[in-house]
């Protein structure tokens, strides 16, 4: 029997996101090709969830034993939001066991996860991005203050789902909002505010063809797309597809394509815009998307006539 571990968890605030996806995941796991084993990656403890068990994973070869036979992996589904599984530290893991895996590789990974460096690289090949500047942590970056206008939005520069993430109205605030954001990262990312229209595009690649989803628009009832208003129930509204003419939709959808194929993307991206005077700013890009059943790439995947079974199977 072939085994694919099923990993999640992660060490950042978003690993209960990442726990939730992982279940559905499971549940929805195409066993005939390969039985999927959850892997919970929490610290130092690596744990396979098998057959109702636990047991601890040896990391010399991403192993472990149920009495006494060794069961090895064949394949990694990572769905791991946030550190160590978005931003490339898994995949330089795997790569050195010869293990295959369904995320982008780990220079892909590190470059998206790094909001600086990946805005600063996609701004070379013509990508609309925010202007911004970075703070250290640990580091005098009083120079700073007087290059940025007000509101704009401070974010950990590695991380997701908004935790951390704040927008500002004057130097006080900021002060504020950084020393919660470098309770998340040493590097923050303090961002030009783009106020217009949010969406959503999610792009799959099977078989060495790419398909870029309808576009979601995001209608948030708060100051802006947070932690809250992407998951709580009482949350943004999601219209897809969205309200666009089709002009604007392919261009946007030319955009997604472009990214994908620039950074070298595997299997999977959503990436996130603000539309500001029919300007489409890349906000983010999203390696691995929130993959709950009522997250947005499967929502639109849905709509596109593709069942969640099926996208899974797509993803794997």
């Amino acid at each position: 029997m072939k085994y694919t571990a099923l990993v999640y968890g992660g060490f950042s605030g978003e690993s209960e996101i990442s726990k939730k996806s992982a279940k559905e995941i499971f549940n929805s796991f195409d066993s005939t090709i390969n039985h999927p084993v959850l892997v919970r990656i929490v610290n130092k403890n690596w744990i396979a969830e098998y057959n109702e068990e636990e047991y601890s994973i040896d990391k010399n070869d991403f192993s472990f034993y149920v009495n006494g036979e060794k069961i090895q992996f064949s394949s990694v589904f990572n769905i791991i939001h946030g550190t160590p599984g978005e931003d490339g530290k898994l995949a330089g893991y795997f790569d050195l066991l010869g293990i295959p895996y369904n995320s982008s590789d780990l220079l892909s990974s590190a470059l998206t996860f790094n909001k600086n460096w990946c805005n600063r690289f996609l701004s070379t090949y013509d990508i609309t991005v925010p202007k911004s500047v970075v703070f250290y942590k640990d580091e005098d970056n009083s120079a700073l203050y007087s290059k940025l206008d007000y509101p704009c939005f401070v974010k950990p520069n590695n991380g997701g789902s908004s935790i951390g993430t704040h927008k500002v109205a004057n130097e006080k605030d900021l002060k504020t909002a950084l020393q919660d954001a470098f309770h998340h990262d040493t590097e923050v990312i303090v961002e030009e505010f783009i106020e217009g229209r949010e969406f959503s595009v999610g792009i799959i690649k099977h078989e060495d063809k790419e398909k870029v989803m309808p576009i979601t628009e995001i209608i948030v009832n708060s100051e802006f797309f947070d932690f809250n208003q992407k998951y709580s129930e009482q949350g943004a509204k999601e219209i897809t597809p969205a309200d666009l003419s089709e002009e604007k939709t392919l261009e946007c959808q030319n955009i997604v394509r472009k990214v994908f194929k620039l950074l070298r993307l595997n299997k999977v991206a959503r990436i996130d815009f603000i539309l500001n005077k029919d300007i489409f700013y890349l906000i983010e890009v999203n390696t691995i998307p929130g993959m709950s059943s009522r997250s947005i790439l499967p929502k639109q995947a849905e709509y596109e006539k593709i069942s969640f079974k099926d996208l899974i199977c797509i993803l794997s």
